[in-house]
């Protein structure tokens, strides 16, 4: 495998992680011991290690730190819960699209007073740090850069003598008459795709395929109406053309990547985010590999975001402490040595040259992914507004009730629509 990405180039596409060292910034010898709790969301290799840099950085610091992690879709649940009895973790995995609005609730803790201090970020690149920013403060610290993509079964398509085109190019129309193409080829029990109509994300390259967004950058929704009902149009032809399970067995799927229609050995393809290839790879007997999404005109759908930051909560009683161990993520070699690219791809040049090396073929094809979408890549979209959460959430039950047949599509569409727009009136 090649690695296009250098110091410069990566640096100016997804911006960059952290450097520095561990034990300078922690001054163990010169201060208590302290109690820290940590969140995230993940997965079982996520899980794995996290708790390995935990346990790290316990011995380092000699500091406790309490270690939870949820699925996605419980994540988000479980920390509304904490945020509104005041009883935040100090350390906080965060999103992009939700950072905005934690930060505005002043449920998360500025940062910068603690870089150049707490935080050692003297070789960040600059787009990177400001990616973590609201109204101009620093309040989470990006661990690295992936984008969306669809996965696919590389052992079973090419046993079939199938060749995938250049996905940098590839439409959805090719997509599409690829499925129809395998559809009495697939051994029984398996799709040609997982159904991504309840997914946001895939909603969001719809959209932007169309040369508009999920959002404006004064809050409000970015696409028509007609561009969902056409997203709804799309997958429920998917489904009823037998390209896609049916509603009852895509059900099966809550969110965890474990009853993944993949995993469960349902599809052939499925949507992912770059940095869960690992963790993907590790649930798949066969070999996974990653294409991007066709698109459906000459805009792309795609962008490079920070996979994730981590962040402080404001309640947090020791924000000293707590700077120590995000800093201890985001720029400690050992601790990346750990976690190498789970995360996502870091852009810092000394982190990524170290971690190289120990990069297994998984690893490497998220390199590769990267260097492809970087050829085919839009900016950074604005930032979620408040309660876009909310609109994320009710996306699932919107296109279940046309996956199941309770409700017409166009109606289905306008009633989601609808209640996003209020839902942004008054937030």
């Amino acid at each position: 495998m090649t690695f296009k990405l250098n110091r410069r180039g990566f640096g100016r596409l997804a911006g960059s992680t952290a450097v520095a060292g561990l034990l300078a910034a922690t001054g163990s010898a010169a201060r208590a011991a302290a109690s820290l709790r940590l969140i995230w969301w993940g997965n079982p290799e996520r899980d794995k290690r996290t708790i390995a840099v935990v346990d790290l950085y316990k011995k380092a610091s000699g500091d406790e730190v309490g270690a939870e992690s949820y699925a996605w879709g419980d994540y988000w649940a479980k920390l509304a819960t904490q945020a509104a009895g005041q009883n935040l973790p100090d350390v906080i995995q965060m999103d992009y699209r939700y950072i905005f609005e934690y930060a505005r609730r002043n449920q998360l803790a500025a940062l910068d007073g603690f870089i150049g201090k707490e935080l050692n970020l003297g070789d960040f690149d600059p787009n990177q740090l400001d990616s973590g920013k609201v109204d101009g403060k620093t309040y989470g610290i990006s661990l690295g850069a992936n984008s969306m993509s669809h996965v696919f079964n590389k052992t079973l398509l090419d046993g079939l003598g199938v060749k995938l085109p250049d996905s940098s190019k590839w439409t959805t129309a090719e997509w599409v008459a690829l499925g129809k193409d395998l559809k009495g080829k697939l051994p029984a029990g398996i799709f040609f795709s997982e159904n991504m109509g309840l997914l946001e994300p895939r909603l969001q390259t719809w959209v932007r395929s169309l040369g508009r967004d999920l959002y404006t950058a004064d809050g409000k929704i970015g696409y028509e109406l007609g561009d969902l009902v056409s997203f709804f149009e799309f997958w429920k032809m998917m489904q009823d053309e037998g390209l896609t399970p049916p509603a009852d067995v895509q059900a099966q799927d809550s969110g965890k990547m474990e009853e993944s229609m993949m995993v469960t050995k349902r599809a052939a393809f499925n949507f992912l985010h770059s940095n869960q290839l690992v963790a993907m790879q590790k649930l798949v007997e066969s070999e996974v590999d990653v294409v991007m999404i066709p698109g459906n005109g000459d805009k792309a759908g795609q962008y490079l975001k920070p996979s994730m930051f981590m962040s402080i909560a404001e309640t947090s009683a020791d924000k000293a402490s707590a700077a120590r161990l995000l800093n201890f993520f985001a720029t400690d070699e050992s601790a990346n040595d750990i976690l190498l690219i789970e995360r996502g791809v870091t852009g810092d040049a000394s982190i990524r040259d170290r971690i190289l090396p120990k990069l297994n073929p998984t690893e490497q094809k998220i390199i590769n992914y990267l260097n492809l979408v970087s050829t085919r890549v839009s900016p950074l979209p604005p930032p979620p507004p408040k309660n876009a959460g909310e609109i994320d959430k009710a996306l699932r039950p919107a296109w279940e009730s046309v996956a199941f047949g309770r409700a017409k599509l166009e109606d289905a569409a306008k009633t989601y629509y609808d209640n996003a727009v209020a839902i942004l009136a008054r937030a």
